[in-house]
């Protein structure tokens, strides 16, 4: 493919997953999670109108499923640790611990005001998430391009 197609198709993606018409609000609950499409795909997080996190998955179900607990999801321990971390009773949440029950109250109050964008992508889901994070450096993605960590 030459790189024009594919950089026309890297911005037709974009431009449909900022347009605010394709914003969902995020109800953080087991039957939201299930009402999304089992597709492989790309999804976007914005807090009030900047983007704030961009992901792929396989299955955006069981991708926005993960976003219900912190340590099946790296969104919800990156917002803790910039944002909460100098809370009193702070403890850093892995993918065997959660936060402490106040934290993980505070982190749900947070990503409850985010809206979610989600697209169905059959491949170039990376390509397009790397992408995403070399223009944007959303605030909440850990991984840069080929997993480097951003700063």
């Amino acid at each position: 493919m030459e790189s024009q197609v594919i950089q026309t198709e890297l911005e037709r993606i974009e431009n449909i997953l900022f347009n605010p018409t394709n914003w969902q609000p995020m109800e953080l609950t087991r039957s939201w999670a299930k009402s999304f499409s089992t597709d492989a795909g790309v999804y976007m997080l914005f807090e009030q109108d900047k983007l704030v996190y961009v992901g792929e998955t396989g299955s955006i179900t069981g991708r926005v499923t993960d976003m219900l607990n912190s340590r099946h999801h790296t969104v919800r321990r990156a917002l803790g640790e910039k944002r909460l971390k100098t809370v009193s009773g702070y403890q850093k949440a892995t993918s065997s611990i959660n936060y402490p029950v106040h934290i993980e109250e505070m982190v749900q109050k947070i990503l409850s005001c985010f809206k979610i964008s989600v697209m169905p992508i059959a491949f170039g889901r990376k390509e397009f998430e790397e992408y995403i994070q070399s223009k944007y450096s959303p605030e909440l993605n850990r991984k840069g391009k080929r997993g480097f960590i951003v700063k």
